[in-house]
């Protein structure tokens, strides 16, 4: 096991220096000129040449990667052209976000989806069979942008004053005082990882306020957090949904099925003891790949709910040129990409032990 995480963690490193590198060329060849995309009216000719050499855009593009590719494996992921501010100060804001929204869609899509599908697989042929498809093929046909206006309009506008309400977009009410972990615990001389690790978790409103037994915090945050991620979920539940079903159905034909039926025992038992372990494993994939897509950044839920992530300022940084930002961010993704990868093959050997990873 140890030797096969070692040879995946060191194929990992060309891929990311390869999408590092494509990332990096592809953001220069955007159309546009990053210094009037970030000073607009006050670009003259003489700023504009002195931006570019102050930022090195001057150079040869093998040499400017070659010098970031150098601070990158120091650490330094640079800084934004458009705010003058380090990618990582960036990153440790808005991460968080997009990682919040994404663990807890990825929940409710697992639990919903899983749910719908192994009803499906039990009622197949059934009018609980054709409502549950039609409400899955619902979820991936209704476009993101739609429903969540839809969502937002129908509660924070319908419903207004009423018991039923949430609030449109944001992340807490106004007014509401937000400490940071090592500051409600009286640890603010804290350094290290350890400190790093505490600030990015106080980034998590809903962890922040529980951690620190701010409940009003933690509650007005998951509030604000319902319609995202009921919209951002539906897509991932759909898919999860007629995933389960499918791999359940086939497991279900098995002989190994038929004997566990013949011993006795009653259905619950065959399907979630004996059916649903082994009909995991195709939908153990496309869970990893769901988080990914979501870690990615959802651009349309938290440009409608605003909510700034990954998503939404990896779009306001390739609008505006803004090539740290897309270079950082996109490295973190692949890094992530990677990891889960890693994580769903490990799962595998967990889900079935005929399974060995060497």
């Amino acid at each position: 096991m140890f030797v096969y995480i070692l040879r995946r963690v060191v194929l990992a490193i060309p891929v990311l220096i390869g999408i590092l590198f494509l990332t990096f060329l592809l953001s220069r060849l955007i159309p546009g000129d990053p210094c009037r995309a970030v000073l607009g009216e006050k670009a003259t000719d003489v700023v504009c040449d002195a931006f570019m050499e102050r930022m090195g855009l001057n150079k040869p593009i093998p040499v400017q990667f070659a010098y970031y590719f150098g601070r990158v494996l120091t650490g330094d992921l640079g800084n934004s052209l458009r705010f003058g501010r380090p990618v990582t100060d960036m990153l440790m804001e808005r991460l968080p976000v997009t990682i919040e929204l994404a663990l807890l869609s990825l929940l409710v899509a697992t639990i919903v989806g899983m749910t719908l599908g192994v009803v499906a697989a039990k009622w197949q042929n059934s009018p609980i069979d054709a409502v549950t498809m039609v409400f899955a093929n619902l979820g991936v046909s209704v476009p993101i942008f739609v429903l969540g206006l839809l969502a937002a309009y129908l509660f924070a506008v319908i419903l207004k004053d009423t018991p039923f309400a949430l609030p449109p977009s944001g992340r807490l009410q106004a007014g509401i005082i937000v400490k940071t972990i090592p500051e409600a615990w009286g640890m603010e001389d804290l350094g290290g990882p350890l400190r790093w690790l505490l600030d990015f978790l106080s980034q998590m409103y809903v962890i922040n306020g529980l951690l620190t037994l701010n409940f009003k915090v933690a509650g007005d945050a998951a509030r604000h957090l319902i319609l995202p991620v009921i919209v951002l979920a539906t897509v991932p539940m759909s898919i999860i949904a007629r995933m389960t079903r499918s791999s359940l159905l086939e497991v279900m034909t098995l002989d190994y099925m038929r004997t566990a039926r013949a011993k006795g025992l009653n259905e619950r038992n065959v399907i979630f003891r004996h059916a649903m372990r082994n009909a995991l494993l195709p939908v153990v994939t496309i869970l990893g790949l769901q988080l990914g897509g979501l870690f990615s950044g959802a651009v349309l839920t938290e440009t409608i709910f605003g909510l700034t992530g990954v998503g939404r300022t990896l779009f306001d940084a390739i609008s505006s040129r803004d090539y740290g930002v897309i270079q950082g961010f996109t490295l973190i993704i692949a890094f992530m990409y990677v990891f889960i990868n890693l994580l769903v093959d490990l799962s595998y050997a967990v889900l079935d032990p005929r399974i060995r990873l060497s």
